[in-house]
């Protein structure tokens, strides 16, 4: 059973809208992550190959910058076009970059996969309506200040030019509030649904602006339904040209990944339409169920461990019948046999796991 009823906003609805981006879709049964450094620097070869080994779906491949103060570092422009190539040759991944006026287009064409508009830019409605000239998928991003009105409309100027492939982008909000950069604004993935059948992906590396708060918004913008995450990643955060406090490691990206792919199998019922939709369905049950039971069999070690160290034995009959009657009530389906050999499968497999040392000490 999942938790779908109380995370109405996490379910894909069969009206929802997807777009792709390469042959990544967003807005289906998986959640995309959309990673790569701030801006694309003079490594940024070897920054998408960790990226992309790290579970990126799709990279952040931005030459031009829109910067705050004018001496910050604006992007290596016409000149970072051959690091992005060949980032997309090596890693096999799409990429996504932003122009910051109409012209800017035409020079990314060829280059990237998909354009993002910035929050800068959410306003600019010539930008917005040569986006949607371009045929590209859009990335849109929420202005500072805007509200779900204004940044719908703002879609508006995108699709009226018949270029329907736009995805909304929550970045956080400008509030009172001084301790994060922005304020991120969960509400709005719900809210939104209501609103718009658009995909909605979220950017918690905006809103944190610390590295260290980017997983657990990552986490609550996957809980709350964010269709994509689009998190700012460098080998050497302290090193990056632009946004380096928000920048998170691929280590740690790599667990978001993972955390993503769990928690999509437990709040999203997916849709099969085919068989590999539904063998695409199972890998991401399989992912969760395994991940879970790794984290078993470690819970399952610390148990022992205290056991031994208190004389106790090794197993509680008493319980493990306990465990096989809760969970035979919880998965009817499987019915009480298929459940009673399960669950002595996995309390004998994660006692095995337990290193042979520390069961006899």
């Amino acid at each position: 059973m999942t938790i779908e009823p109380l995370l109405l906003s996490a379910t894909r609805r069969h009206d929802t809208h997807q777009v792709r981006i390469g042959a990544v879709t967003i807005g289906g049964d998986k959640v995309p992550i959309i990673a790569g450094p701030c801006a694309v620097e003079s490594g940024y070869v070897e920054h998408a190959i960790a990226s992309q080994r790290a579970g990126a779906s799709v990279l952040r491949g931005c030459v031009l910058k829109p910067r705050t103060r004018p001496g910050s570092f604006q992007g290596l422009g016409i000149a970072g076009l051959p690091l992005l190539d060949e980032a997309r040759r090596v890693t096999g991944l799409p990429a996504m970059a932003e122009p910051l006026d109409a012209g800017d287009i035409d020079l990314l064409r060829g280059h990237v996969d998909a354009l993002m508009i910035g929050a800068r830019s959410m306003h600019n409605t010539p930008l917005l309506r040569a986006a949607g000239q371009s045929g590209l998928p859009v990335v849109l991003k929420r202005g500072m200040s805007a509200t779900y009105e204004e940044w719908l409309a703002a879609a508006d100027y995108i699709t009226t030019e018949g270029n329907h492939q736009v995805v909304l982008c929550e970045r956080g909000i400008r509030t009172f509030e001084t301790a994060t950069r922005n304020t991120l604004d969960v509400s709005a993935i719900a809210v939104l649904r209501d609103m718009t059948d658009l995909p909605i992906a979220v950017d918690p590396s905006h809103a944190a602006g610390n590295s260290r708060w980017v997983p657990s918004l990552a986490v609550a913008a996957l809980a709350g339904g964010a269709d994509a995450l689009i998190i700012e990643c460098h080998p050497d955060p302290a090193s990056s040209l632009c946004d380096a406090a928000q920048a998170i490691t691929p280590h740690v990206l790599s667990r978001i990944v993972q955390t993503a792919r769990t928690l999509c199998a437990m709040t999203r019922p997916a849709i099969a339409d085919s068989v590999e939709g539904c063998r695409d369905v199972i890998d991401t049950i399989d992912d969760a169920v395994f991940r879970l039971l790794e984290y078993r069999a470690a819970v399952v070690e610390a148990v022992q461990h205290r056991k031994v160290a208190s004389m106790l034995p090794e197993r509680d009959v008493v319980r493990e019948h306990e465990i096989v009657e809760r969970l035979a009530r919880r998965a009817p389906r499987l019915g009480e046999q298929r459940v009673d050999r399960l669950v002595h499968a996995i309390i004998e497999e994660c006692l095995d796991a337990v290193p042979a040392a520390e069961a006899v000490a």
